[in-house]
């Protein structure tokens, strides 16, 4: 159980990392989008903007099910 555990533990730590690194992209996604200096390259941002959107949705949806399943782990340990 410990070793799921801290297995969970790390890939949450794993996706906190990645998510920081969207976060960033998706930030200069945004400033080319307000300040780009063509039609073709502003639009070019947007859709990167919604690949790293939807990747950012995944990230978080995981991380979510990370916490659920460490609640878990914490609720049986505290019973045992």
């Amino acid at each position: 159980m410990v070793f799921k555990e801290n297995q969970l533990h790390q890939e949450f730590l794993d996706l906190e990392r990645s998510m920081r690194l969207l976060d960033m992209q998706l930030a200069d996604a945004l400033h080319r989008i307000r300040h780009g200096s063509s039609a073709d390259l502003i639009e070019k941002a947007k859709q990167e903007e919604k690949i790293l959107l939807t990747e950012l949705d995944r990230l978080m949806t995981r991380m979510r099910a990370i916490e659920g399943q460490l609640l878990q782990i914490q609720k049986t340990a505290t019973r045992h």
